[in-house]
């Protein structure tokens, strides 16, 4: 009796580990996103404190941003959204790019450049589940 409790205990936990990891299509924390940058680029102390400041000076931009997407009242609200995100992200790239040494930029480069491929492949595989929101 006490192994068939162990079991279902182990089974109950592996279980709720696995939905408590960060899968396909959740975002990741701004933290995961920062220490991941630092681990591929390499960055030392000083530029990983001058990452953290700018990441936390648009980090407030992006959370308002994401909530006006959210909150937009049609598709067409949402998508006049974009052009200001999208240049809000290009001047954050930008400053970042700054800190970087040439190697550094080049590698920050490739780094984008894979994230708008799996945008743009996610984005015509519509694997968000449609232009249909739920609740709208």
């Amino acid at each position: 009796m006490k192994r068939i409790q162990l079991l279902v205990v182990l089974l109950i936990t592996v279980v709720g580990f696995s939905y408590a990891q960060p899968g396909q299509g959740q975002r990741k924390s701004p933290e995961e996103m920062e220490k991941r940058m630092v681990e591929e680029l390499g960055l030392d102390e000083a530029q990983q404190v001058k990452l953290h400041e700018i990441n936390k000076k648009y980090q407030a931009t992006f959370e308002k941003m994401r909530e006006e997407m959210k909150n937009a009242a049609d598709e067409d609200a949402r998508k006049a959204l974009f052009p200001k995100m999208r240049e809000t992200m290009k001047n954050r790239n930008v400053e970042i790019r700054s800190l970087l040494t040439k190697e550094q930029a080049e590698k920050f480069d490739e780094m984008q450049k894979q994230r708008q491929e799996r945008m743009k492949k996610r984005r015509s595989s519509d694997q968000r589940g449609g232009s249909v929101r739920p609740g709208k």
